[in-house]
């Protein structure tokens, strides 16, 4: 494994939550949110359309880069309104009644990685800046909710991304340096751990280091990205503590 630079020292650490930071089946726990969702809208659009035109929207958040203006959370609200006359009132009252009511369906799909919180405890131990970088495709009291479930504590991580506070999502470029900015540490001083190939090591676009962590490994069509460090949980652990002191 190559060593890093003293002037390449690595100053952030940015980790996928869903394949890295904990197990999820993300196949049926998005289905999962989409349905329960719509049921919160069903006096307004009949469930199926709301829950094509949701996915199709959030798959639209990965797919099309945003423009730095505009938050993820406000190209959901405008979709959904263009596409299905939801206001963004009736969007905004039914996430809430999701989060106070359906969010018990969703946990039996995340399961905790205990060396995972091990990572994370032992990188916040040595005061190294932690970004939960979890594509901004949900909003916070989902992504709070699965890090709950996975016995993660908020409280070791910088930053977290989410829909309300993201204007691009993974693999777009402006994702990455948006975070690196959101820091104020050079892309080059930040390393991006995922089990992505596509979303995760495009990264490197912006001059990260990343790290692909194979234990549960998802690979997608697109760009095939350059890997820099490859292992499984140990084997970060053990990279980690070798480059972070953690």
């Amino acid at each position: 494994m190559p060593s890093l630079k003293q002037n390449n020292a690595i100053e952030a650490v940015l980790f996928d939550l869903d394949g890295t930071l904990l197990r999820a089946q993300m196949r049926d726990f998005i289905p999962q949110y989409i349905r329960g969702l719509s049921t919160y809208c069903a006096d307004l659009v009949e469930p199926k359309k709301f829950e094509r035109t949701l996915l199709a929207t959030i798959r639209d958040l990965i797919h099309t880069e945003g423009d730095g203006l505009t938050t993820n959370e406000e190209r959901v609200y405008a979709r959904m309104h263009k596409d299905l006359a939801i206001s963004e009132t009736k969007m905004r009252d039914s996430l809430t009644h999701f989060k106070n009511n359906g969010l018990a369906d969703l946990q039996k799909f995340i399961h905790p990685i205990p060396l995972a919180k091990q990572i994370v405890k032992g990188c916040h131990r040595k005061g190294i800046s932690l970004v939960l970088a979890t594509n901004p495709v949900f909003p916070m009291f989902m992504i709070q909710a699965r890090m709950k479930w996975a016995e993660l504590e908020e409280d070791s991580f910088t930053f977290l991304t989410s829909y309300e506070n993201s204007y691009y999502c993974k693999p777009q470029s402006g994702y990455f340096q948006a975070v690196a900015d959101q820091l104020g540490i050079a892309p080059e001083n930040c390393l991006m751990v995922g089990n992505d190939i596509n979303h995760d090591l495009a990264a490197v676009a912006v001059g990260m280091k990343t790290y692909l962590v194979d234990t549960w490994l998802v690979e997608r069509d697109g760009p095939e990205w350059p890997c820099e460090y490859r292992g499984d949980h140990g084997s970060l652990q053990k990279f980690l503590q070798e480059h972070l002191d953690c």
